[in-house]
């Protein structure tokens, strides 16, 4: 059984869901999952959940996401990208000044709509299945955060930025509100996800070299344990009798080890093996997802 995380460098032009496809179609008896879809256009840290590890996806959503994009001004696409077709245009080119004093704006909270073009859910419909059959329909905006966004390049009509951010987070849109703000329109025309959490993109690794040119046996050289995408979440290691109580599904003290404080996430394990995920109450441990 594999239990672990990959850093896989999704490649540009493939969707998250073909990835996730080709590297399940080597372990077929495994569980797979990912956190953090990237369009078909963008690439760069896609992580890859194999066996146990599947369950601790919701907790990487959590996690700051950091992204080097391009965009292109003066036109805008019904796809927010390159892929679109171009549907409002004029000659409205901000110099690098302007670009720089605007992203103070977009720091912080924010309230973002998502391209009609995204996996959000309309009335049980993803909203592209709406937009590609030029259905009418209206999407909300959400809460986003901006922790930062700099200007790291703007000549032509194009600028080239870094941002970090949080989840939910649409560079598409952002780049449309960014263009708005002078009046204008712009796509995006490049997309690289460099981090998402503890998954840079220097440790990264390529389809290719996963699927192509390893032997299954090589595979496991590549796997990071569970607990190396949660350090953002409070652990403890356990070595006694509270460890068969927590593997039954039940409550245990840990008042000893943390006080009567009450946490949102905690994970344990047993000597070296993952063991639980779970929540603090005063004191008191109780396990959410049980580890096999």
């Amino acid at each position: 059984m594999i239990d672990g995380w990959i850093n896989l460098n999704k490649p540009k032009g493939f969707s998250s869901a073909y990835c996730l496809n080709v590297i399940k179609s080597k372990f077929k008896k495994i569980k797979i999952g990912h956190a953090g879809t990237l369009d078909p256009l963008a690439e760069g840290v896609l992580p890859i959940a194999l066996g146990e590890a599947t369950k601790t996806v919701s907790l990487i959503h959590l996690l700051f996401k950091s992204y080097l994009f391009e965009i292109q001004w003066g036109s805008e696409t019904d796809t927010l990208d390159l892929e679109g077709k171009v549907i409002n245009s004029n000659e409205i080119y901000p110099d690098k000044r302007e670009v720089q004093n605007i992203l103070k704006k977009f720091i912080g909270y924010q309230m973002q709509i998502p391209p009609k073009f995204s996996a959000v859910k309309i009335n049980g419909k993803r909203s592209y299945e709406l937009a590609r059959n030029n259905l009418a329909f209206d999407i909300d905006e959400r809460k986003v955060f901006i922790k930062n966004i700099r200007l790291l390049k703007h000549e032509n009509n194009k600028s080239l930025f870094y941002i970090k951010c949080g989840t939910g987070t649409y560079i598409r849109s952002l780049a449309r509100d960014i263009a708005k703000s002078f009046g204008g329109f712009a796509h995006v025309t490049k997309l690289v996800r460099t981090r998402y959490g503890n998954f840079r993109i220097k440790n990264s690794n390529s389809l290719e070299k996963l699927i192509e040119k390893e032997s299954t046996a090589n595979f496991l050289k590549y796997v990071l344990d569970i607990q190396s995408a949660l350090i953002h979440i409070p652990s403890i290691k356990l070595n006694d009798e509270r460890i068969n109580l927590i593997k039954n599904g039940m409550k245990v003290s840990l008042v000893n080890e943390f006080g009567k404080v009450s946490l949102d996430n905690i994970y344990t394990a047993a000597l070296e093996k993952p063991l639980a995920l779970g929540y603090l109450k005063s004191g008191f441990f109780y396990p959410r997802r049980v580890f096999n």
